[in-house]
Order: C-alpha cells, then structure tokens, then sequence
C-alpha cells in the first residue's frame, strides 16, 4: 500500500476533480436515487448486492447489459468535455463514481473509477479481471477467459458489501491536497461518499456543482457553489480555474 503523496509538495497546484452521476445525467444516463433502496426501478438489493447476486444472476446481467446499452447510447456532454479540457491545461487527477466512460470520451486521458466500470467482468471463482466492453453477457453461454466458469462471473462493478480498492487511491489523493490545489466536486448527492467532509478538511479551495442543494451536503463548507446543471456550470467553475491556477 503506498503511504507517499500523489505529487510533490513543491509541483505545481494540482486539481482535483470528483464526479457522480450528476454529470452524466444531461447525457441521458439515469442517476442512482438511494431514496426508497431503487437504481432505475430496480431494487438494489437484487441487482448490486454481493450477498444476493449469485440467487438474482441472471437479473443482475439483465440489468448491466441494459446499463451498457445505455451508456453505448449515451454521448459526452459539455461538463465531460471540459473535464477534459481541464486535464490537458493542468496538473488534474479525475475520480468518478460513474460506472460509465463518458469522462474518458469527453477526452479524459486518465480517470480512476472508484466504483468499477461497465465496461470490465471479473471472476469471483479465479479473480480473473477483464475488459468486455459493451457488449451484452449471457450467464448461461459466456464464460471467464482464465478458468472457463460461467457461474462465477459478475460485473466488474463494486456492489454493495464489496471493498472498494480504489477507495485507498481517493483518500491518497484527498491528503494529498495544498493551500495551492484546487477540489471540485460535480453532480453527487454525498449519500455515497462524505464530499463535504473531504471539502471541509481541504486546505485549499473547494468548489462545488450539483443541480440542486443535497441534505447530505451543507454548502457552506465550500467556497464556491454552483447549482445549474453541470454543462451550465462547467465554463462558470472553469473560469474560477482561470483564476487559482492561471
């Protein structure tokens, strides 16, 4: 496990951006509501819980080849391309609870997906990982490329009662943060994760989007605030960018 910063502490101020389903949600893909336990009418307990999944298999397939489908469907918008945009001008480290690609096809060069990406299967028999892309999966036909179990193969997405590895890299990246450096935090609710935790223990500026204000988020532990849809926002948090790391 590496304990070392992400960067330097004498490099340049670095940005640091957090995404949730907010910013993909203009490009037509559904967010995740916790209210009532339900992720696009589907019970959660049934298609993203590791301790039901193998008695739901073939709903829980069903329900990600849909989500593939989607997201196959779905195209970059504005917030996804300056993202972007942002990572070619400055020093940015990109995390997302999406389990989509749009940050990678608004241009992102480098994305950490805490939660895993549609895109990828594992196999809970072998702990072989791969990439399937889009495509659907059939449980009763594919099988895992390293042992050939058809049975033990569940997407490559963190469910519920899951670790997630990547976690580690996201509280790395959060110590990491200076006077200098800047965190913006885009479309999530803080149901999930404590955003406004991180943005209160921030020493630097913390900058925040949603499309409207959260429970779970008192906004006066950012120093800006913006509450408009995310491809709204992206040129206003953009210029505040301009500003603090020129």
């Amino acid at each position: 496990m590496r304990t070392t910063p992400c960067w330097a502490a004498d490099s340049p101020p670095h940005l640091v951006v957090l995404s949730g389903a907010g910013i993909s949600a203009e490009s037509g893909l559904k967010t995740f509501r916790d209210g009532g336990g339900l992720w696009d009418g589907h019970d959660i307990r049934v298609v993203c819980d590791i301790s039901t999944w193998r008695q739901n298999v073939r709903a829980v397939h069903r329900f990600y080849n849909d989500r593939r489908a989607a997201a196959r469907q779905a195209q970059p918008n504005l917030a996804h391309q300056a993202v972007g945009r942002w990572q070619q001008r400055w020093p940015t480290h990109v995390l997302t609870q999406n389990i989509d690609d749009l940050l990678e096809r608004g241009g992102c060069s480098q994305v950490i997906h805490l939660h895993g990406r549609l895109a990828d299967m594992m196999c809970l028999g072998c702990g072989h990982r791969w990439e399937h892309g889009d495509g659907d999966w059939d449980p009763a036909v594919d099988q895992c490329p390293g042992c050939q179990s058809g049975k033990d193969v569940k997407p490559g997405i963190v469910f519920f009662g899951e670790a997630a590895p990547e976690y580690q890299t996201l509280y790395l990246t959060l110590a990491s943060l200076r006077r200098q450096d800047v965190l913006v935090i885009i479309g999530t609710s803080g149901y999930v994760l404590p955003v406004a935790l991180y943005a209160s223990e921030n020493r630097g500026t913390s900058l925040l989007n949603n499309l409207e204000p959260s429970d779970h988020i008192p906004d006066h532990v950012f120093d800006r605030v913006f509450y408009r849809p995310a491809s709204e926002a992206a040129p206003l948090i953009e210029e505040v960018l301009v500003d603090l790391l020129g």
